[in-house]
């Protein structure tokens, strides 16, 4: 009886060993960051990525350079690989050149900031099979980025489960399967370097308000003037207006610099305001912009 209970744990012991997922180590050294383009919801990042394991069981035909994907993006182009073996370790390394997808949040535009994550999967092991871990020793920003207007900073790497609950069209499996693949995560911040571009965008409307303001001071008589400055102002704001929504992509969100333009619109409508309105509208101003800096 008791080397039969022994039996039986060794072979369940076995079983363990041999169901349990293979350990890959994954790090990334960014290189540049370039192109965001808000408009279409993208940019192009240039990085490294590397790859370590031991060639043990289901591991010995791994081909990590060959088998890993971007979740949110693709591959434009791969270059400077390496392929090595380091005692008992694999070693795989590729400079990866590729466009992102990223949605923006662009609620505080023109003093908006912004979190970029990027995923990699396998696109073949899931979780049962192959676990990733993170090298957050090596991982890190690059000291060359230059990313003109925008600063990188707090630079993380983590790794996540990830449940895809789909059986991908398969047939075999259940149409309520689902399956969990390990997923390396790099994220960056990008802070706006200085507000130039944000005074140049909204320097026009302010300015357009001011003269439209101005009109209260026209007496009534004049008015020919008083119509011809609001129309004036109108056109002027509408335009800012435009061009400030070229900017970003047509989506239901509200930015800072379109909530600006609208109120600019409403404002100058009667004499009796000509003090109290413009302080309403500069102190609100004012108050947006503090909101799309905290």
């Amino acid at each position: 009886m008791l080397r039969g209970v022994l039996t039986l744990l060794l072979l369940c012991g076995a079983l363990a060993a041999q169901a349990e997922s293979a350990k890959v180590v994954v790090g990334s050294y960014v290189y540049k960051i370039q192109g965001l383009n808000f408009k279409d919801n993208k940019y192009t990042l240039d990085f490294y990525l590397w790859f370590r394991w031991k060639t043990e069981g289901q591991q010995a035909n791994y081909k990590p350079l060959d088998s890993f994907k971007l979740v949110n993006g693709y591959v434009e182009s791969k270059g400077s690989i390496v392929e090595k073996k380091v005692g008992d370790m694999n070693y795989a390394a590729v400079r990866v050149r590729a466009t992102m997808s990223e949605n923006w949040q662009l609620e505080k535009f023109p003093f908006d900031r912004h979190k970029i994550e990027v995923f990699v999967e396998d696109s073949s092991a899931a979780a049962d099979d192959l676990v990733f871990f993170p090298d957050l020793v090596n991982s890190k920003l690059g000291d060359e980025i230059d990313l003109a207007g925008w600063t990188p900073s707090s630079f993380s790497a983590d790794v996540r489960a990830k449940v895809h609950h789909s059986n991908y069209g398969d047939p075999s499996l259940p149409t309520d399967a689902c399956s969990e693949f390990s997923r390396f995560a790099l994220a960056m911040d990008l802070h706006r370097q200085s507000f130039d571009s944000a005074i140049k965008l909204l320097s026009t409307v302010l300015l357009a308000t001011a003269v439209a303001f101005v009109a209260f001071m026209v007496k009534p008589s004049d008015l020919d003037a008083c119509f011809g400055m609001g129309v004036g102002v109108l056109f002027t704001v509408a335009a800012s207006a435009f061009i400030a929504s070229s900017s970003v992509p047509d989506s239901g969100v509200m930015t800072t610099a379109d909530s600006m333009h609208m109120v600019a619109v409403a404002f100058p409508v009667d004499h009796i305001c000509v003090v109290l309105l413009p302080a309403m509208f500069y102190g609100w101003a004012a108050y947006r912009v503090w909101l799309a800096l905290h």
